[in-house]
């Protein structure tokens, strides 16, 4: 497998593009590249929705609500849940060029494998991760990286068939790892389903922090998962 490309914090820019606009960005240059494009980075207070929401009744209202409030919603590729955004949470995104036959098969194989870096990650710091749904936590999925049974890190997948390649595509991985405020991150999803009207509610004690379990930060965490994957290349 070709070698990872690293790229810099700043190439993920909601200011100058929409959220699934980087996430396409991304794709586009693990495409040119030929290779692996994974970018590390922390995020800005915010909410993050798949694009099923923007059907939802009161959607824009919604956005609205939160905007205002200073948490403006940014709608990605993936699908999946409510994703609190915030400087305390880590984003990995790993655009990968793949040939398959079978793409569902192959989807879990490089979900194991996310969970994996997942794992080294969190065993750098000393906390004990497995993955598996964590009920009552936003964005819930099997998934999930889980300390004592506490959602710590959801994880998603995007694909996008590549043109002119037979079986070729191109798989989007991404996590969102807590890193502190677990309890106000779970806020902030209850506080967008609340606006949209849904009775859907999240259980701040479904997750945890990384800070919670170790002496650790955001940025901590971010270099040493920029570490770890330019050790894989």
């Amino acid at each position: 497998m070709p070698a990872p490309l690293l790229l810099a914090d700043n190439s993920f820019d909601t200011a100058l593009h929409s959220w699934a606009d980087n996430e396409q960005r991304l794709i586009d240059c693990a495409q040119a590249a030929g290779c692996d494009a994974v970018l590390v980075f922390c995020g800005e207070d915010g909410i993050v929705v798949p694009r099923s929401y923007r059907s939802k009744p009161g959607f824009d209202q919604a956005c609205a609500t939160l905007a205002a409030d200073g948490l403006p919603v940014h709608v990605r590729l993936s699908g999946g849940g409510v994703v609190p955004q915030s400087p305390a949470v880590v984003n990995l995104y790993w655009a990968r060029p793949l040939l398959s036959e079978q793409p569902v098969r192959d989807a879990e194989q490089q979900y194991l494998a996310l969970c994996a870096l997942l794992e080294r990650l969190f065993a750098e710091i000393g906390i004990a991760t497995g993955y598996q749904a964590v009920a009552g936590s936003f964005c819930d999925g099997r998934f999930n990286l889980a300390a004592g049974g506490r959602k710590i890190a959801g994880t998603a997948q995007y694909w996008q068939r590549r043109r002119g390649t037979p079986n070729g595509y191109t798989a989007l991985l991404s996590a969102v790892i807590l890193a502190g405020d677990a309890a106000a991150l779970t806020g902030r999803a209850n506080c967008f389903e609340a606006a949209l009207g849904s009775d859907t509610r999240y259980r701040a004690d479904a997750c945890i922090a990384a800070a919670e379990h170790a002496d650790t930060d955001a940025p901590k965490l971010a270099a040493v998962l920029r570490r770890l994957l330019a050790e894989a290349a």
